[in-house]
């Protein structure tokens, strides 16, 4: 089933070969998030029978993991200081919202 990308452009789901926009990547992330939850559940370890698909996801997992880590770190305070603004916020929130109930 055809659709549209970040910039209106046509495509097949699957056919995109690289994200174009924020919003392409965290719908990437979140099929990611989904699948290593998924992993977890099963131990996706026990289902790599072959060496080499063993090693290859070992290698992109860590090579993930330290490059989300520089993303992170590329952000410096000032995305710390808001996105600790806004989970601030959401709990407030929320706790306003619990005690309104009570």
């Amino acid at each position: 089933m055809a659709g549209r990308d970040g910039e209106g452009q046509v495509f097949t789901p699957g056919s995109r070969k690289r994200d174009r926009t924020v919003d392409d990547a965290l719908r990437t992330m979140e099929r990611l998030a989904t699948w290593l939850d998924e992993a977890k559940q099963v131990n996706v370890w026990r289902q790599t029978d072959d060496t080499l698909q063993t090693a290859m996801l070992h290698g992109m997992l860590v090579h993930l993991q330290r490059e989300i880590g520089a993303l992170l770190q590329l952000g410096g305070p000032e995305v710390q200081e808001t996105v600790q603004a806004l989970r601030t916020l959401a709990v407030q929130e929320k706790s306003g919202q619990a005690s309104q109930r009570s």
